[in-house]
């Protein structure tokens, strides 16, 4: 656990590698958060009567001590898919804040683990890394080596061969603040995935609800794709997403389906968990508050 003075030392790491965190949300949780004028923890959201995409980890989280935590991330889990890795988008949502090391100026402990806080036997204290020489370890180039290679952090198998954890996995930090929140001003701009729903970009959603909470932020639509069909393949998998969500093996099967669509399905088999997580997060926090009429609920966004 990094606490005190070292802090600051992380904040100084962190920038010295030209570093941003991330933190990656569906629209409903897009809306409560600029209702609060950040980036809350769950337990935040739930006292303040906020509308919050339900997780399958939410149950656990509370077992494990950290629904009081804000946790935040130093990869743009999105960025995989976009680059026609063998991913889902990011499956916290399409809306994700991009966030300077600042940001843990406001934190009382930043704990750095590689497993994550919804596993079962999860312990925070126990888990979390605990030297600056640890963290740097996390990354794959040295600093010296300058932006972007100095912000690549290592894959799952190099970051269980060096940290000797065998089921190490892409690095998660939750974070302890006195008021639940990471303040907005903190935030260097919000991206958006590249959704078009009722024949509107989700980008322009997200400004209407930013125009409506009366709130400065920049944003911007991701942009930046190795192959085009992947931009396409966003609403092609949303529109296949309803009450009853495909597997991967029916969608690979589907000949109504594009051959992209097909291919990825195929692609991605092995992780037909994360999919239907996924899918189930964007439907019911995204998808669903859409279709159903207008930005969201007046109720909820003015809230």
């Amino acid at each position: 656990m990094i606490t005190g003075s070292s802090i600051q030392s992380l904040v100084d790491l962190f920038e010295k590698r030209r570093v941003s965190l991330y933190h990656a949300c569906q629209l409903i949780d897009f809306a409560s958060y600029l209702s609060l004028g950040g980036i809350p923890s769950r337990a935040l959201l739930e006292t303040n009567e906020l509308p919050f995409t339900p997780f399958e980890t939410d149950t656990i989280d509370r077992v494990n001590n950290v629904w009081d935590k804000v946790f935040i991330n130093l990869s743009d889990f999105g960025y995989f898919f976009a680059q026609a890795g063998k991913n889902v988008p990011n499956p916290y949502g399409p809306v994700l804040f991009k966030i300077r090391p600042s940001a843990l100026s406001e934190v009382s402990d930043v704990a750095v683990c590689l497993r994550s806080a919804g596993a079962r036997g999860f312990n925070r204290e126990r888990e979390a890394l605990n030297t600056l020489e640890e963290i740097e370890n996390l990354f794959s180039y040295p600093s010296h080596v300058g932006v972007p290679q100095s912000t690549y952090v290592k894959y799952s198998d190099q970051l269980a061969a060096d940290f000797g954890k065998q089921k190490a996995q892409a690095p998660e930090i939750s974070c302890t603040v006195s008021n639940g929140l990471l303040p907005i001003e903190h935030v260097n701009f919000v991206g958006v995935d590249p959704y078009i729903i009722n024949n509107r970009k989700l980008l322009d959603w997200v400004d209407e609800i930013k125009r409506i909470k009366l709130v400065q932020l920049s944003t911007r639509e991701r942009s930046h794709f190795r192959e085009r069909s992947r931009k396409d393949l966003y609403n092609q998998i949303a529109e296949r997403i309803g009450e009853n969500i495909p597997s991967l093996c029916a969608l690979a099967q589907d000949s109504t389906c594009s051959p992209s669509l097909q291919e990825w399905a195929e692609q991605i088999s092995p992780i037909e968990w994360q999919f239907q997580r996924y899918a189930k997060y964007l439907r019911d926090g995204t998808l669903k508050p859409l279709k159903a009429g207008g930005v969201l609920s007046e109720q909820q966004v003015n809230r």
